[in-house]
C-alpha cells in the first residue's frame, strides 16, 4: 500500500475516535442536565405533598452512597485517572470537553421531555423510583465488603503447598540473578522490536517461580513502562473461541494499564477479519484465517502497528505450560503468534520442556527435530538447571518453615523420616533418582505423603526403621502403587520370601519369584526395588549380618534365628496403617537407653526404674538392655560408669525370677544376669594407667580380682560379698555359685581378662597359657575356697539344713519383682510345679557345685581343699559330712530320711544320655556324683531298715516336677541300687529302667 493511502487510513481512524469522544462528552452533559431537571421536579413533587424531609433524606442517602462508592473505588479511580493523564491524549480531551460545553450551551436536547414525564409521577411513584437505585447500590456495596479477604488465622494447612514462589524471598534455587538478567533482556531497553523468548526446563524445576521473579524485577524497575500478560492455553483447550480469549485477556490487561481507546476497536476488527479470512487453519478444532493476500487484514494490522508504536509501554506476553499441550496444538499456537501477533512493543516468553513436548503423543518425536522446529519461532532461549545441593536445602530447611504452621507435625521427626534423602543427594547415583526426587514438585509430594500417612509422628530414634529402606519404600509407594501393592500382598499377614531374602547355602539370597518378577519391570522400577531387596547389593557378600542390620533392614521379614522379627511387615504397616511397633521391641530403643545410661550426668537407676522397664510386663526389656550394655564397646564406659553399672547389676539380681520360661520372658536371675556380670567385669571391671580400658596388662586387669574379693578400693563392695550378703539367704549362695561358674575360662565365655586376673591374684607365678586343665585349676582355686568358707560359716558350722532352707523358699523370693506378672501368666497349678522344680534345681546345683570333684567343662569347688594347694578334695568331704550328719540326720530333722531319698531322686539319670527323655532311672553313677561311696554305704548300713520300714506309698510327698515325679515304685528301685551297692561296692551295675 502507498504511503498516501496509509496516511489517509490513519486520518480516518483519528476522525472516528475524535467523533466518538465528542459525542461521549455531549452525552455526559445531557445526563447531568437531565439529572438536574429530574431533581428539581422530584423536589417540587415532595414539597407539594408536604414530604420535603423525606426527599432530603433520600438525597442524603444518595450522597452518602456516592461517597462510599468513591471510597471503595478510590484506588482504581486514582489509577485510571493517572493512566488517562499519562496517555497525553490532548486531542481527545479537547473534543470531549467541547461536546460537554456545546451541550450545556444548548441547554440539552431531551430535558423538557424528561421534565414533563417526571411531572406526571405521583409522590409514591417518585419515592419508589428514587429508592430502587439506592437498594441496588447498597446491595453492591455489601457484596464488595463481603468479597474483601478475611483472616483465617485458625485455618492452617497441614501440607506443603505446590504454589510457585512469588518473590525473591521464595527463591530457594538461586534463580534471582538469572531471572534479573533474563528480564532485562526481555525488556530490551524498552525497544519496540517484537521478540519471542523461550524458557526451557523440566516440570517442577521452577519455571513459574522463575517467571514470577522476572515479574518482580520488571515491576520494581519498569513499573510504569511495562505491561505483563500471562496466558495459560491449557485453561482454554478445546474452547471454540481460544483466539478471542487470548485477545480479550490481552485487551483487559492493556485497558488496566494505559488509555488507548482506539486499540480495542482495532483488535476486535483484526480478530473478526482473521476469522472471516478465506484461507484458514485449525487450533483445537477452531478455524482461523491466515493473513495471506487479504488487504483488509493488512490494513488493520498496520493500524495496530502504528497504534502500538505510539504506546510508551512494553507489553510482555507470557505463555505458560506450553509443553502440556499436544504437539499439533503447540505448532498452531506458535504459528498464530509468529504470523498474526508479532506487533511492535509486544514480546513473548514461552515456557516449556522440550523433553516433554510430546508427552501426549502416542508416537515419540525426535528431540533434535523438535528443537529445530522451535528455533523457527523462538528467537532467544534460556534453560533452567537445579543445583541438587540447593534442592536438598530447599527440602530439608524450607519444609520446616512450612511445617511449623502445622501444630500437629513434629519437624524433627519429619527430618528423621526423610534422612535417607541426604544420602541419595550425596551419592554418585543421584542422577538415577531424578525421576523420583529430581525437582521441587516431587519433593513436595514426598513430604505431603509423609504428612498424610502421619509418618512424621513416628519416633524413629527409638524404632528399628532404616532411613535408606524407608525412603525407598516411600518412593515406591508414591510412584509405583501397583508394585507396592504386590509387596504388601506377598509380605504381610505372616507371608514372606517373595521380596524378602531367604537363607540358603549358609547365606542370604533372593527368591526365584523375586528374580522372575524383576523381568517384568522397567529399568527405573528395577533400580528402586533392588535398592531395598537385592541381597548382594544390600547385604554384600558377608555371611555375618550384624544384629542392627537384622533388626532394621526391610529385606528381612523373619530371619533364620528370629522368625518373629518381621521387619518388612513393620514397614508396610507403618506406611499403610500408621501402625508402629512398640518401642520396647526395637533394637534401636535399647541402643538409645544404653547411650543414656552411659552418660555421666545420668544414673542407671533413673533409666531402669521408669515405665519402659516395668517388671509387670515380664523381664524381656531388662534382658535386652543388659545384652546391649554387655555388648557395648569398652571405650563407651568410663571407670565410674563401669562401677555404677556392675554394682547395679549385682544389686538387681533379687528383682528377677529364677524361674526361666522363654514363652513369658522371665528367668534373668537363673543364669543370664550372672553371666552378664562376669562379662562386664572382664570388659570394664578394670582400668589402665589412663583411666581407660585399653591396656589390659596383667598389672591392670588384676583390678578385676580385687573387685571380686573386695580388696583395696573395692572394700565393702566386693562382688562375692554383695552377691552372698547374708540377708539374701540361700539364694545369694546360688547366685554366687552361678557367678563363679561363668568365671571359669573353659566355660566358653571368653573371659580372658578375668581369668588372668584370678590367676595372678592367687599367685603371680601362675601361667596364663599352656595346659588348659592346669590353668583352670589354678584360676578357680581361690574363689572356690572363698565361697566354701562363706557356706561353711553360715550353714555347716551352724548346722542349718540347706534342704529346709531351699524347700522353704517363698514364691515371691523365687519370682522376685516379676511374681505378680508370672502369677497372671500361669495358673496356680503350673506356677506351683515350676516353683517346686526351681527349688529342686537350686538344691541340686548348690550341692553339685560344692561337693563334686570331677573336672569337666568347668571345675567344682569339691575338687579343692579348704585352705591349701594340695587339692585332696577336702571341700567335698566336708560337704558329704554336712549332708549325712546334718541334712540327712533324722536326729536333727524328722524329715532327714525324706531329704535323703529326695536328693537321690534328683540324681536319677536319663536312660539314654544322648536323647532327651522323661524316662529317668536310678543308677549308682548318679548317686555318686557328689556323695562319697564309703559315706553312702555307711549311712545305708545304719539307716536302711528304718527307711524301709517307713510307709512310702505316696506320690509327690516332697516334690512333683517335670522330670522327677516320685512314686512308690521309684522308692523300691532306689532301695535296690543301694542294696546292691551295699552287697558289692566294686560291682558295675547296669542302669535299670523304671
Amino acid at each position: 500500500m502507498s504511503k498516501s493511502n496509509k496516511g489517509q487510513e490513519s486520518i480516518k481512524a483519528n476522525y472516528a475516535l475524535l467523533f466518538k469522544s465528542f459525542f461521549l462528552g455531549a452525552l455526559l452533559a445531557e445526563i447531568i442536565l437531565c439529572i438536574k431537571v429530574l431533581f428539581r421536579s422530584f423536589e417540587q413533587n415532595f414539597i407539594e405533598n408536604q414530604k420535603d424531609g423525606l426527599f432530603w433524606l433520600i438525597v442524603s442517602f444518595y450522597i452518602i452512597s456516592i461517597f462510599i462508592s468513591i471510597y471503595f473505588a478510590r484506588a482504581e479511580l486514582n489509577r485510571r485517572f493517572k493512566i488517562v493523564v499519562q496517555s497525553k491524549k490532548i486531542d481527545i480531551l479537547i473534543v470531549f470537553v467541547s461536546g460537554i460545553i456545546l451541550m450545556f450551551v444548548l441547554g440539552g436536547i431531551g430535558i423538557n421531555f424528561f421534565g414533563m414525564i417526571a411531572g406526571y409521577l405521583s409522590c409514591l411513584h417518585t419515592f419508589l423510583l428514587l429508592i430502587i437505585p439506592i437498594i441496588f447500590l447498597g446491595a453492591i456495596l455489601i457484596g464488595k465488603i463481603n468479597l474483601h479477604p478475611k483472616k483465617h488465622d485458625n485455618q492452617i494447612s497441614s501440607f506443603i503447598s505446590d504454589k510457585e514462589g512469588i518473590s525473591r524471598v521464595d527463591d530457594a534455587f538461586g534463580f534471582f540473578e538469572i531471572s534479573k538478567r533474563f528480564s532485562e533482556r526481555v525488556y530490551n531497553q524498552g525497544a519496540s522490536e517484537s521478540l519471542v523468548f523461550g524458557v526451557d526446563a523440566p516440570w517442577g524445576t521452577g519455571k513459574s517461580t522463575f517467571m514470577n521473579l522476572c515479574k518482580e524485577n520488571w515491576n520494581e524497575n519498569y513499573g510504569d513502562k511495562i505491561v505483563i500478560y500471562t496466558f495459560d492455553p491449557l485453561r482454554f483447550e478445546n474452547n471454540d473461541n481460544i483466539l478471542e480469549k487470548f485477545v480479550d485477556g490481552l485487551l483487559k490487561i492493556i485497558k488496566l494499564n494505559f488509555f488507548a481507546p482506539e486499540l480495542e476497536s482495532l483488535m476486535s476488527k483484526y480478530i473478526k477479519l482473521l476469522n472471516d479470512a478465506k484461507m484458514t487453519f485449525s487450533v483445537f478444532g477452531v478455524r482461523f484465517g491466515i493473513p495471506f493476500d487479504n488487504s483488509s487484514i493488512d490494513i488493520t494490522f498496520e493500524k495496530l502497528e502504528r497504534t502500538l508504536k505510539n504506546i510508551d509501554k512494553k507489553i510482555v506476553i507470557i505463555v505458560d505450560d506450553l509443553d502440556r499441550l499436544n504437539f499439533s496444538s503447540i505448532k498452531e499456537i506458535l504459528f498464530v503468534i509468529k504470523k498474526s501477533f508479532i506487533l511492535p512493543n509486544i514480546s513473548y516468553v514461552l515456557c516449556y520442556d522440550t523433553e516433554n513436548i510430546t508427552a501426549l503423543e502416542q508416537q515419540k518425536l525426535d528431540t533434535e527435530k523438535i528443537i529445530e522446529f522451535l528455533e523457527k519461532f523462538i528467537n532467544i532461549k534460556t534453560s533452567l538447571y537445579l543445583d541438587h545441593d540447593l534442592l536438598l536445602n530447599y527440602f530439608t530447611d524450607y519444609k520446616n518453615e512450612v511445617l511449623a504452621r502445622n501444630l500437629l507435625s513434629n519437624t524433627d521427626l519429619v527430618a528423621k523420616a526423610v534422612e535417607g534423602l541426604k544420602d541419595i543427594f550425596q551419592s554418585k547415583e543421584y542422577h538415577l533418582y531424578m525421576p523420583f526426587i529430581g525437582d521441587a514438585r516431587k519433593l513436595k509430594r514426598l513430604v505431603n505423603t509423609i504428612i498424610l500417612l502421619e509418618v512424621e509422628k513416628v519416633d524413629f530414634s527409638n524404632l528399628d526403621f532404616d532411613k535408606h529402606d524407608l525412603i525407598h519404600l516411600l518412593i515406591i509407594y508414591i510412584n509405583y502403587p501397583s508394585i507396592f501393592r504386590k509387596i504388601y500382598n506377598t509380605e504381610s499377614n505372616g507371608k514372606r520370601e517373595f521380596f524378602s531374602v531367604i537363607y540358603d547355602d549358609k547365606k542370604y539370597k533372593n527368591s526365584k519369584d523375586y528374580i522372575q518378577y524383576l523381568t517384568t519391570l522397567t529399568d527405573n522400577q528395577k533400580f528402586v526395588l533392588n535398592k531395598i531387596f537385592d541381597a548382594e547389593q544390600r547385604l554384600g557378600s558377608e555371611r555375618n549380618i550384624s544384629e542392627e542390620q537384622q533388626s532394621s533392614y526391610a529385606c528381612f521379614n523373619g530371619t533364620l534365628f528370629n522368625p518373629n522379627e518381621r521387619n518388612l511387615e513393620q514397614y508396610l504397616s507403618l506406611i499403610t496403617k500408621f501402625s508402629q511397633p512398640p518401642q520396647t521391641e526395637q533394637y534401636k530403643f535399647y541402643i538409645n537407653k544404653k547411650d543414656k545410661i552411659l552418660k555421666e550426668e545420668n544414673n542407671i537407676i533413673e533409666v531402669m526404674t521408669n515405665n519402659d522397664f516395668s517388671l509387670s510386663q515380664g523381664e524381656k526389656n531388662h534382658d535386652q538392655i543388659w545384652r546391649v550394655l554387655v555388648n557395648a564397646p569398652h571405650n563407651e564406659f568410663t571407670s565410674s560408669k563401669a562401677h555404677e553399672v556392675i554394682l547395679y547389676a549385682i544389686d538387681s539380681l533379687p528383682r528377677y525370677s529364677i524361674i526361666e520360661d522363654n514363652n513369658i520372658n522371665i528367668g534373668l536371675r537363673n543364669f543370664t544376669l550372672p553371666f552378664f556380670i562376669v562379662k562386664l567385669l572382664d570388659k570394664v571391671g578394670w582400668v589402665d594407667g589412663n583411666g581407660k580400658h585399653w591396656n589390659n596388662s596383667d598389672e591392670n586387669v588384676i583390678g578385676i580380682a580385687q573387685w571380686i574379693f573386695g580388696e583395696g578400693t573395692y572394700e565393702n563392695c566386693g562382688v562375692i560379698e554383695k552377691l552372698s550378703h547374708e540377708e539374701k539367704g540361700i539364694l545369694g549362695i546360688n547366685d554366687l555359685l552361678k557367678f563363679r561358674l561363668y568365671c571359669c575360662s573353659d566355660r566358653g565365655g571368653d573371659v580372658f581378662n578375668l581369668s588372668r586376673s584370678l590367676l595372678k591374684h592367687a599367685d603371680p607365678s601362675n601361667p596364663t597359657s599352656g595346659d588348659v586343665e592346669k590353668i583352670v585349676i589354678e584360676e578357680m582355686r581361690e574363689i572356690s575356697q572363698r565361697i566354701f568358707q562363706i557356706f561353711n560359716v553360715r550353714y555347716i558350722d551352724k548346722k542349718i539344713n540347706i534342704f529346709k532352707e531351699v524347700l522353704g523358699l517363698s514364691s515371691k523370693a523365687i519370682c522376685g519383682d516379676s511374681y505378680y506378672y508370672i502369677k497372671d501368666q500361669l495358673n496356680d497349678g503350673t506356677l506351683d510345679a515350676k516353683i517346686q522344680e526351681v527349688k529342686s534345681r537350686i538344691l541340686s546345683f548348690i550341692i553339685y557345685q560344692l561337693g563334686n570333684t570331677i573336672y569337666a567343662h568347668g571345675i567344682p569347688c569339691g575338687y579343692y581343699d579348704v585352705d591349701n594347694n594340695t587339692d585332696a578334695q577336702g571341700i567335698s568331704r566336708m560337704i558329704n559330712d554336712y549332708l549325712f550328719n546334718v541334712c540327712f540326720n533324722p536326729k536333727l530333722n524328722d524329715k532327714g530320711y525324706d531329704y535323703f531319698l529326695y536328693y537321690l531322686f534328683l540324681n536319677y539319670e536319663n536312660f539314654n544320655p544322648f536323647e532327651y527323655s522323661n524316662k529317668r532311672i536310678a543308677t549308682r553313677q548318679g548317686f555318686l556324683k557328689v556323695l562319697l561311696q564309703d559315706q553312702l554305704i555307711d549311712y545305708w548300713k545304719q539307716n536302711n531298715k528304718s527307711i524301709k520300714n517307713l510307709d512310702y506309698n505316696w506320690t509327690s510327698k516332697i516334690y512333683e516336677g517335670e522330670y522327677t515325679t516320685i512314686y512308690s515304685n521309684d522308692v523300691q528301685e532306689t532301695f535296690k541300687v543301694l542294696d546292691e551297692l551295699l552287697d558289692d561296692p566294686n560291682i558295675n551295675i547296669e542302669p535299670v529302667s523304671l
